[in-house]
């Protein structure tokens, strides 16, 4: 998110589990802060920038009891990529060249890969019930 207002608190973030394999996820609040952006680094730029810079776990909690009443809150999502001929490879060349175009293809694929589509004959019986 690059705006939250103050008082609108529940985004937290998380480090990547890449970055320290075996360690326990622990989300940490990202509050507002007065003339500051909150940035989320993606995995295109994590490989860009030859995985120095991490591409991070986040989310938007529910807001608790003792925050108050619950507000409205709005969340305005941005995603800027580099145009799909841009080739992406970091100064130190950790991974192969590819550009952004191909890249962003085989991050789409990876997400609806066949392996993880249950097809309406697989699908639990209560799902098939709703449908």
């Amino acid at each position: 998110p690059l705006f939250q207002r103050e008082g609108e608190v529940g985004l937290e973030c998380a480090a990547n589990p890449r970055a320290d394999p075996g360690a326990p996820i622990s989300w940490a609040p990202v509050d507002p802060v007065r003339g500051a952006i909150a940035v989320n680094i993606g995995d295109m730029l994590m490989r860009w920038s030859d995985d120095m810079l991490f591409s991070n776990l986040h989310r938007v909690r529910m807001p608790r009891r003792e925050e108050g009443p619950p507000r409205s809150r709005y969340s305005l999502a941005l995603f800027l990529q580099a145009d799909k001929g841009m080739l992406v490879q970091g100064s130190k060349r950790k991974h192969p060249a590819v550009t952004a175009g191909d890249y962003i293809l085989s991050r789409i694929r990876s997400n609806y890969a066949a392996s993880h589509v249950i097809s309406p004959q697989k699908q639990p019986e209560t799902q098939q019930q709703q449908q």
